[in-house]
């Protein structure tokens, strides 16, 4: 008789062997999408998150006349769950109670 234990941790293991190729793709897919200076696909931008962006719109000298071109209210007072990330031009956030808003 097999214990419960030692049949879930194989099962655990069998399963983690056969989604390591799929974690593998995404992330090559997500490190692709970064390679793009106007995509922000990760947290910080990179993977190393150092927030650098290689874009050449804003610089020293233009900095000090940025103004909000436009706001977007999710309803959650209380903070968020991580930044936005954009896609090809696709604006992406996670807020409260796992709900996504794509811009």
């Amino acid at each position: 008789m097999k214990s419960p234990l030692k049949s879930w941790l194989l099962s655990a293991s069998v399963a983690a062997l056969l989604a390591a190729p799929a974690i593998s793709t995404a992330n090559s897919d997500v490190e692709q999408l970064t390679k793009n200076p106007a995509n922000w696909a990760t947290w910080g931008g990179d993977y190393a998150g150092t927030r650098y962006s290689e874009l050449k719109e804003i610089t020293a000298d233009n900095v000090k006349n940025l103004q909000p071109a436009w706001t977007f209210s999710t309803g959650v007072l209380r903070g968020h769950e991580g930044g936005p990330l954009v896609v090809d031009d696709i604006i992406s956030s996670t807020h409260h109670f796992l709900t996504l808003s794509t811009l």
